[in-house]
């Protein structure tokens, strides 16, 4: 299981010596789920640091027609919403259900704090962590708070191209991870693109995207 939990960005910097010393001081279960078991459910209390040790899960939120909207999929060895375990409304946003037969090490709250307490580069990177997730979290709202799969698109492509400084970009993540993250279907999504081809906004050609036009693409979010 260290071997595992080193890689977790949680506990980057830590020696698996010091994890597994500071491991033992604490209390954690561990489980196994099978595929399609579900860990948590939506508005749940998140009591409870959930880590991947083995396999994948996805998380689903549930809209009030009782329809399941995929949110993302997260692998070995990453934590499940470590950002909702504090707070006043602490619980899970999402339904999490196995993938795959997926092993997880449960550590209660109460053994995070003591962590926290014990392990300054712990408590360090739990702080990054959910900086990180926070961010996440403010760039998907603010792409939902466009209409249209077109504005969507032009606004991730106008982050990637501020971040890779350059024209001829490479997208972060597959046409299924985009479609997800935009919250519409994949063929709709590839649609979109085609058509802003042919509207000689840009060139696609697999994960990488040549935009022609930046000017077009800066009107349709404006």
């Amino acid at each position: 299981m260290i071997p595992t939990l080193i890689n977790n960005p949680l506990f980057r910097g830590i020696s698996p010596e010091t994890l597994a010393a500071s491991l033992q001081e604490v209390n954690f279960l561990t489980h196994s789920y099978k595929k399609g078991e579900i860990l948590a459910r939506q508005g749940d209390v998140c009591n409870r640091l959930i880590i991947l040790t083995r396999g994948s899960v996805r998380g689903e939120m549930i809209d009030y027609s009782g329809r399941l909207i995929k949110v993302e999929d997260i692998s070995a060895p990453r934590a499940i919403a470590p950002l909702f375990l504090f707070g006043e409304e602490n619980r899970y946003p999402v339904e999490v259900t196995a993938n795959e037969s997926t092993e997880v090490i449960e550590i209660p709250k109460s053994s995070v704090l003591a962590l926290f307490r014990k392990n300054e580069r712990f408590l360090e990177n739990y702080m990054n962590l959910s900086a990180n997730y926070a961010r996440t979290l403010s760039d998907k709202l603010f792409f939902m708070s466009f209409k249209t799969i077109r504005q969507k698109i032009a606004s991730y492509l106008l982050r990637l191209h501020k971040q890779q400084q350059q024209t001829k970009i490479t997208l972060d993540r597959s046409q299924q991870e985009l479609s997800d993250y935009f919250g519409v279907s994949r063929p709709s999504f590839a649609r979109e693109l085609a058509r802003m081809q042919e509207d000689g906004i840009l060139t696609a050609n697999r994960k990488e995207i040549t935009i022609l036009r930046k000017e077009d693409l800066i009107r349709l979010i404006q």
